[in-house]
């Protein structure tokens, strides 16, 4: 039976790059987005769901994608916002709840769907998007950092709770990655970044979809708990 990895938050640089290498690997796809909507005749083939995770009864969500999907069996979690660099008591209340629900809370609710439909379809797997700002945090954007560090602390949890069920889960931490989400950045202040890293260059999406491929493969079918930092070395500096 093929495979179908459902992928919250596609729309992203990363996420579209991740629908790419999923479909080469022969996975079926089940794509969302919220704001940003996909080129279907980008991803002919895939299903195609809009998806708020903040507003959206999760739980219908994830029976229809049940009903519609042949076997859905993996989940990756790359939804994500990011923060407004700014000193902890400058950041406005709302901000601090739509990172913490968008980036923790959403990952936390949609594992627990995905995991209640997947019971009967073992062995299953996660890979949740995180950041390398997990490992020694980073000034001016602590919410965003305490919204990533959670998900270590799901993962590690879950990867015991789960793993008698044959499920795994695991997070790729990417550094800094070329992407949107970085546009913010002038270009100097890229040269300095890369600079700064041991492999001398930011990284790219695919750097990032390449390792969840390898993560959903059964060639990791004896990895779970883990975090896979993809950031060219930069949090040994």
């Amino acid at each position: 039976m093929k495979k179908t990895a459902l992928i919250i938050g596609a729309s992203s640089d990363i996420g579209k790059e991740i629908t790419k290498k999923l479909s080469k690997d022969g996975f079926s796809l089940a794509l969302t987005y919220n704001t940003n909507k996909i080129d279907e005749s980008e991803f002919s083939g895939s299903k195609i769901y809009k998806l708020d995770t903040l507003k959206d009864d999760l739980s219908k969500f994830f029976e229809k994608v049940e009903k519609e999907n042949q076997y859905v069996d993996t989940l990756v979690f790359c939804s994500g916002v990011a923060q407004k660099r700014a000193l902890i008591f400058d950041v406005p209340d709302e901000e601090i709840d739509k990172i913490i629900q968008t980036n923790l809370i959403g990952a936390i609710k949609c594992i627990k769907y995905f995991t209640k439909n997947t019971l009967n379809k073992r062995p299953a797997n996660i890979v949740l998007v995180g950041s390398f700002v997990e490992k020694n945090g980073c000034s001016c954007e602590s919410v965003y950092t305490a919204s990533k560090s959670g998900l270590s602390g799901l993962c590690r949890s879950l990867a015991t709770e789960l793993g008698n069920l044959d499920m795994r889960i695991n997070i790729v931490a990417p550094g800094f990655i070329d992407t949107k989400m970085n546009n913010n950045l002038t270009q100097e202040e890229k040269d300095e970044i890369a600079n700064m890293t041991p492999l001398s260059r930011l990284g790219t999406a695919k750097d990032v979809a390449d390792a969840v491929a390898f993560l959903v493969s059964d060639k990791a079918s004896y990895i779970t708990g883990q975090t896979l930092f993809i950031d060219g070395g930069l949090i040994l500096e």
